[in-house]
């Protein structure tokens, strides 16, 4: 049975930076490329420092998680993101101290070569946001709908309000699966699974099939959510799906990209 992989922030360790890239900048890896099909690692970058992302055979997508970076002629706060395509790369610059960036992407290169040739870049700002995704006040925003002519990356955003402890029926709400392989990190808050609570900092790996739930912690959550390629459907246990592409597309218009000067 595929097994739901938690990794909390002291279970990190020291890492090379990600293949094809370099600088200055500190690795400590996540998720294993060659445990899980996909992989995280958190990139800390001092003031001044340097990561140059590429060339790349497969498109990497970028999480401004804390601080702040300056990256093809345009300044990246906290909650911004980029993306890398097959063939082209960027130069991430910190812009203050304590910078950290995650960096997502497939763990292989895909068998069908990806279009590519082209940088994405979406400050915080520009990320489309949804306050109300529901009536118990869940908040949603999309950074790359896996839709893009050149490349196939999916990132969103949720954010959980605050909840109390659950009763065993309440570990039953909500349970259901995704297609596709997937990495959870949550940036802010706890995430519960089951009866266990987990900081933010901690990344959840879940292969394609596999039935979960979860609900936030007492002063609620805030997490990412990657794919490697465009979702197909929710699965739930009575047998109900749900399209997710179309979920997002009727609650948020697509992203509006700036390119790399």
């Amino acid at each position: 049975m595929p097994r739901i992989h938690v990794v909390t922030p002291e279970k990190t360790h020291v890492a090379a930076l990600p293949a094809g890239c370099a600088g200055s900048a500190a690795a400590e890896l996540y998720i294993d490329p060659e445990s899980f099909p996909l992989e995280l690692h958190q990139i800390r970058l001092g003031a001044a420092e340097t990561l140059t992302i590429g060339p790349v055979g497969r498109g990497r997508i970028g999480y401004v998680w804390h601080g702040a970076v300056r990256a093809g002629g345009h300044d990246l706060p906290a909650g911004s993101s980029f993306i890398v395509e097959s063939g082209q790369s960027l130069e991430v610059e910190g812009a203050g101290e304590g910078t950290d960036l995650l960096l997502f992407a497939a763990s292989h290169d895909p068998l069908q070569p990806e279009v590519g040739g082209h940088v994405h870049l979406l400050p915080s700002a520009n990320v489309p946001r949804n306050d109300a995704l529901t009536d118990t006040g869940v908040r949603g925003g999309m950074h790359a709908d896996a839709q893009c002519p050149t490349c196939d990356v999916w990132l969103h955003e949720n954010a959980f309000p605050g909840a109390e402890p659950v009763t065993p029926e309440d570990l039953t709400v909500g349970v259901h699966s995704h297609s596709e392989d997937e990495i959870i990190f949550i940036v802010s808050g706890q995430i519960r699974l089951g009866r266990k609570l987990f900081p933010q900092g901690t990344a959840i790996a879940i292969p394609g099939g596999t039935l979960y739930s979860f609900t936030a912690g007492p002063d609620g959550m805030a997490f990412v959510n990657f794919r490697a390629g465009l979702p197909a459907d929710i699965h739930f246990p009575g047998g109900q799906t749900m399209n997710e592409v179309e979920y997002w597309r009727g609650k948020l218009p697509r992203p509006e990209y700036l390119e790399a000067v």
